[in-house]
């Protein structure tokens, strides 16, 4: 797992405030089925953008697949696009 995966895992179980660890998050299983709602989705978003120093749109929530593992890939292509501008 790296910083990237990490740091979505560690916000995504903030924002659940479910008592999900860290670790207890499978990069490949659908953030809704873990209780993400609209309203801790933005949360996330808003975290992640923070905790990464990233910019992310609303669009971002359209995803597909919506998990952790697919979330960390456009964070990471985000980078690199930054990376080559």
């Amino acid at each position: 797992m790296d910083d990237v995966e990490r740091t979505v895992r560690t916000v995504l179980a903030q924002v659940l405030g479910n008592g999900l660890g860290t670790e207890d998050v499978d990069a490949d299983v659908g953030l809704v089925e873990y209780g993400l709602d609209s309203l801790k989705a933005v949360s996330l978003l808003l975290g992640v953008e923070e905790a990464l120093n990233a910019e992310l749109g609303p669009d971002t929530l359209e995803l597909r697949p919506l998990t952790v593992r697919g979330l960390s890939e456009h964070l990471r292509s985000l980078s690199r696009r930054r990376a080559l501008a």
